[in-house]
């Protein structure tokens, strides 16, 4: 075996759960890490395009595809869009992105610890549609409801900040619709928890979401003094979020460490039940790589159908837990425009009825116009809208068979042209890419918190997991960057989750 491929961790996979253990690894540990990515680029889902950089359908596509998604349609075609210039002066990421907690995120407490922080932009402001009308949000009003209306919402939001952890872990497996049904029948209490509820996570209903996570997700901004209108969110300006992925490698290599792009990894070795090391296809054959430490960050049900690790040394009720996992996908429409139509610089959040039994819950539907806050992401004098709606992927995949992602387009662009006055008209062009794979294991009743997999493998010594699949609260990057503390501690033995993080965004 040529020693110089031995390695005291092989990480394999360059997303944000595995890039923080590599970096925390290496930092905080001292360890030899090798970070080995299929694609040619790091940072999992996360991408950011640079609009004048786009030449070709392939200079989209490519990354779209990479991250398990396709072009629903745009407007107008993809080839036009590019032929003409329409993307000059525009920034946009893969998908919408927000850091959930903004400058308090628990990626941005890693990245301090780590000495590489990067810069936050805070949303203060959220827009709330109800009865065909937007409102802003405040602290302490919202101008849709009446008094006894915001009361009766102000004490399910009481009771759910003051719920002692082990009441919390027994809603985890009723929906967030089932623990509301008891206490209101209140529609305008029902609406704000269906539509809260919904971007929380990222779903499209209160009835797909677990309790007990919506309580955990919820309290922890307020925990920290944070308000939906003011800090809940965050944007990233410059190299998106895209920066995040690159200062965590930084870290990597500026500690002897490696990460290697386009290495499609056959399969983790194991020994007599023991992780040894993995193998990477090569032209003509293998290479072999050794380390006594093993993190998949390959989503876990992706990793097992594959075969990545052998499942030779994985139990029954291993596989099949596996197996029976659900996971949530996404429509992340882009809009670019001549000019600005919306004045309100946050998340705008509404509910979107299709008349179809396709959508029989209709569209939960979140936007945010970036340019209003973030200098440089859409020419001077026009306006980039990145948009939200979160599936099942199970129902998307339905929808794509059928057709009807196409009505759901057709149904946010007509939504879009009522609601704000000169969007038609100023529309220069439109993408509607899609992604099936968002969200590994969804935080369903059925999936929350301990649903999802410990990140120390029991039937393969040496075998660790990290990213969505891991168990975590928050889901997203917030939500990997917990697993990731998990997974670390683990590997180490020691309480980093405790160092890094402040107790309100770790108590579970």
């Amino acid at each position: 075996m040529n020693t110089q491929n031995a390695y005291d961790v092989i990480v394999v996979g360059a997303g944000l759960g595995g890039l923080c253990v590599a970096a925390l690894l290496a930092k905080m540990e001292g360890k030899k890490v090798l970070v080995l990515e299929k694609e040619s680029g790091i940072g999992g889902r996360m991408h950011h395009f640079i609009g004048d950089d786009i030449k070709t359908k392939e200079d989209y596509l490519g990354p779209l595809g990479a991250s398990t998604g396709w072009l629903v349609t745009s407007v107008p075609s993809l080839p036009k869009i590019i032929d003409d210039g329409l993307l000059a002066g525009y920034k946009f990421e893969l998908g919408m992105h927000d850091i959930v907690n903004g400058t308090s995120s628990r990626v941005c407490h890693i990245l301090e610890a780590l000495g590489v922080p990067v810069e936050i932009v805070p949303l203060k402001a959220c827009g709330f549609w109800s009865d065909g009308k937007l409102h802003s949000m405040t602290r302490g009003q919202l101008p849709w409801m009446d008094g006894d209306d915001y009361r009766e919402m102000r004490a399910i939001i009481s009771e759910m900040v003051k719920m002692p952890v082990d009441e919390i872990r027994k809603n985890h497996r009723i929906s967030l619709a089932e623990y509301i049904a008891p206490k209101t029948q209140n529609p305008k209490v029902l609406e704000f928890f269906d539509i809260l509820g919904a971007f929380t996570v990222g779903m499209n209903s209160a009835k797909q979401l677990s309790a007990g996570e919506f309580i955990l997700v919820t309290r922890m901004p307020m925990l920290g003094g944070l308000h939906f209108a003011d800090g809940t969110l965050g944007q990233m300006g410059g190299k998106g979020f895209m920066q995040i992925a690159h200062n965590l490698e930084s870290i990597i290599t500026a500690q002897g460490g490696e990460v290697r792009l386009g290495q499609h990894v056959e399969n983790i070795t194991v020994d007599f039940g023991t992780a040894t090391g993995v193998r990477v296809r090569k032209e003509g054959g293998f290479e072999e790589f050794t380390a006594p430490t093993i993190v998949c960050n390959v989503p876990i049900k992706l990793a097992v159908k594959r075969e990545l690790i052998p499942n030779a040394y994985l139990s029954k009720e291993f596989i099949e837990k596996v197996a029976s996992f659900e996971s949530s996908g996404a429509v992340t429409p882009i809009f670019g425009l001549k000019k600005s139509v919306i004045d309100i610089p946050g998340m705008l959040m509404t509910k979107i009825a299709i008349d179809d039994p396709a959508f029989p819950d209709g569209i939960m539907f979140g936007y945010e116009a970036h340019s209003l806050f973030i200098e440089g992401k859409a020419p001077k004098g026009k306006e980039i809208i990145e948009c939200w709606v979160g599936l099942p992927t199970s129902e998307l995949r339905e929808l794509k068979r059928t057709g009807k992602l196409q009505l759901l387009c057709d149904s946010i662009l007509d939504f879009m042209d009522k609601s704000h006055p000169g969007f038609k008209d100023s529309l220069e062009w439109a993408l509607f890419p899609a992604f099936d794979f968002v969200t590994s294991v969804a935080p369903t009743p059925a999936q929350a918190w301990d649903g999802q997999l410990a990140p120390k493998s029991d039937d393969i010594e040496g075998l660790f997991f990290v990213g969505e699949s891991v168990r975590n609260y928050g889901k997203f990057m917030d939500g990997v960057a917990y697993g990731a503390l998990l997974c670390t501690n683990e590997i180490t033995g020691k309480n980093y989750m405790h160092e890094i993080l402040p107790p309100h965004q770790r108590e579970i």
